[in-house]
């Protein structure tokens, strides 16, 4: 469906995405921006994007126009294929080029800043230096963690960064990066980085990156987590904590409820129990974990099912690889493949439960927040913000992360229990809607234009629960960057 229902000529805010993909690329954040999308559309706004595109095909750097349900998206040809340190993991200036050309060509009110791997954190600096109102949400820890989750390559969390501890797991990640193998011993702004030992090239290289990545983070008008709990890891990493504004991602609460629920009428069950894994197979996200448990728990009539893509992990293939061996050994794990969003719904018609026994601290928990709005229990590892989604044991359980016992307790008691998988599924876990978190954000677009600019946008609906300006304010005039730079 369009999502430009609810336009009126003159009106509305142009909002910008900067992210590293959009619908139908599969991924958490790609299915957040595209609710976001819709629920600003039918406030009358307009979305605009600049993502990635993953087509090896393309001249590197370049970039294509498309309109995806309404939206108009630029994407800019990028695979990751001139990385030679490991300040240009968080710093590109050639995609900070295509970012500041997407921003003198695409009239915006205001930026937001989803995930700018790829184009690096230098394109903060780029929004910032020509004075546009922007704000970011940190979907993960990849500003303070190049590898992204805070999850140390010997599998511990990290609690936050530190040089030394950093700089072994990211040797060990891309080894051509670090000064001590062939790495350019350079910062993020080129400047050298001091001799030493092996060890302490490193971790100077670690530090210069974090230290960026700090002030980078400074920029935005506005910087939002996802969870309380992304928000302690941003703390504990040096952001101040009046910086950071908890924003909770927002769930399509209804529809995907009516929409399961009209599918599993139709579905015939085949006497088994179903349980689900979902998203993206990588370490951090534990599902050859659980796949080890749920072999030797050799529960009878039991069934797992993995639904994502099974992409090497840093390119270390290892971990699916393991997957692969274990499923096919094993006739009750199944592992079908990436899916689409809008596959979602026929997904958990068919299952009994989902589980996300995630190693690393979850921001958020996107796939068993859908599970509970289609009113499935679920079963969760004891990290980040899964916990909440369990609503303290009434609507699945929670389970040490590090526990193969547990989980093996988990299941049995999952599979063999009816009346307690009743009870998790009927619990009341609270969600967001994808509604309420765009009124949020959309009163953090008008008070950041208001600080910016001293101009008041002009609007389809008023803002609701938004302090009014001090004072009459001018209405926004549209395209801060046709007006600096013409046209």
């Amino acid at each position: 469906m369009s999502v430009r229902g609810a336009e009126v000529p003159g009106l509305g805010m142009d909002v910008g995405f900067l992210c590293h993909g959009w619908y139908p690329d599969p991924g958490g954040v790609e299915s957040h921006t595209r609710d976001l999308a819709r629920e600003l559309a039918a406030r009358g706004h307009r979305v605009h994007v600049l993502c990635l595109d993953y087509d090896p095909a393309r001249e590197p750097y370049s970039v294509r126009d498309e309109e995806v349900e309404g939206v108009r998206i630029r994407r800019m040809a990028y695979l990751y294929h001139d990385h030679g340190a490991l300040a240009d993991v968080v710093r590109n200036r050639k995609a900070e080029d295509v970012v500041m050309a997407w921003l003198a060509e695409t009239p915006c009110d205001v930026i937001h800043v989803h995930h700018v791997t790829g184009f690096g954190l230098g394109a903060l600096r780029a929004i910032s230096d020509v004075g546009q109102p922007f704000v970011m949400t940190a979907h993960d820890y990849w500003s303070l963690c190049p590898r992204g989750q805070m999850l140390h390559v010997d599998g511990s969390v990290c609690e936050a960064p530190e040089p030394e501890r950093c700089a072994g797991c990211l040797h060990s990640t891309w080894p051509h990066l670090m000064p001590s193998a062939t790495g350019r011993a350079e910062g993020p702004e080129g400047e050298a980085l001091p001799e030493g030992e092996p060890l302490e090239r490193d971790a100077a290289a670690t530090r210069a990156r974090t230290a960026w990545a700090l002030e980078m983070l400074a920029l935005p008008n506005r910087l939002f987590t996802p969870s309380v709990a992304a928000r302690a890891v941003y703390e504990r990493a040096g952001v101040p904590a009046d910086r950071i504004e908890v924003c909770e991602n927002g769930v399509d609460v209804t529809g995907l409820r009516e929409r399961v629920a009209a599918l599993r009428a139709e579905r015939s069950s085949d006497g088994k129990v179903h349980l689900g894994v979902l998203g993206s197979v990588m370490p951090s996200k534990g599902a050859l974990e659980l796949a080890r448990a749920f072999a030797a728990a050799d529960v009878p009539d039991l069934v797992l099912e993995i639904h994502g893509n099974l992409p090497p992990y840093h390119g270390d293939a290892s971990y699916v690889d393991e997957l692969r061996a274990l499923a096919e050994g094993h006739d009750a794990i199944h592992l079908h493949g990436e899916y689409s969003l809008d596959e979602l719904p026929g997904i958990l018609a068919g299952l009994d439960g989902v589980a996300a026994p995630s190693r690393w601290a979850e921001v958020y928990g996107l796939t068993v927040r859908e599970a509970r709005a289609a009113g499935l229990p679920v079963l969760v590892s004891d990290t980040g913000d899964l916990a909440a989604v369990a609503a303290g044991g009434r609507a699945g359980r929670v389970v040490p992360r590090e526990d193969p016992a547990a989980w093996q307790r988990a299941l049995e008691e999952f599979a063999r229990d009816a009346d307690q998988r009743r009870a998790w599924a009927e619990a009341e876990t609270p969600l967001r809607s994808a509604r309420e978190m765009m009124l949020q954000l959309e009163r953090a677009y008008v008070e950041v234009i208001r600080e910016v600019t001293n101009e008041e946008p002009a609007l389809v609906h008023p803002i609701e629960g938004a302090e009014p300006a001090a004072e009459a304010a001018p209405a926004r005039k549209p395209g801060l960057f046709r007006r600096l730079f013409g046209g």
